[in-house]
């Protein structure tokens, strides 16, 4: 009986590992950003488009993919990318253009993003000399 009970554990913590990594290998960008400026969808860069909200790794190179067979004439064509819905287009249409340069830029990242593991410079005021660490000698 010991014996299956471990089994039947063993099965168990093997499913639980196995679904919490699939999860983490999703690339959806679901933190809530502030950020400010356009972005050209027919220049931008994948890592200018993930600062989009709701637009993820994959959903930004489906954009560039997309552009490079055809570029896109108005902000609405997105919608014609796959992984781009009705909700996602609500939230990114005010800064989504086709001409002209990408302004883009996060800024104020959402309440507790970033203060875990943030670098001294990623935090200090503008200006500000970063922290140094003393080395032992």
């Amino acid at each position: 009986m010991f014996k299956s009970m471990t089994k039947v554990l063993v099965v168990v913590a093997m499913a639980v590992i196995s679904t919490s990594a699939m999860a983490a290998k999703r690339t959806i960008n679901r933190t809530p950003r502030e950020v400010s400026g356009v972005i050209n969808i027919n220049t931008a860069t994948p890592k200018q488009l993930e600062l989009l909200p709701g637009v993820g790794r994959k959903t930004a190179r489906l954009i560039v993919e997309h552009r490079e067979k055809q570029p896109f004439k108005v902000p609405a064509e997105i919608l014609n990318v796959k992984g781009i819905g009705e909700g996602i287009y609500l939230k990114v249409k005010k800064y989504v253009v086709v001409s002209g340069e990408t302004t883009l830029a996060v800024v104020k990242k959402a309440k507790g993003e970033g203060q875990k593991g943030a670098t001294p410079s990623a935090t200090a005021p503008q200006g500000a000399e970063p922290a140094r660490l003393a080395t032992a000698q």
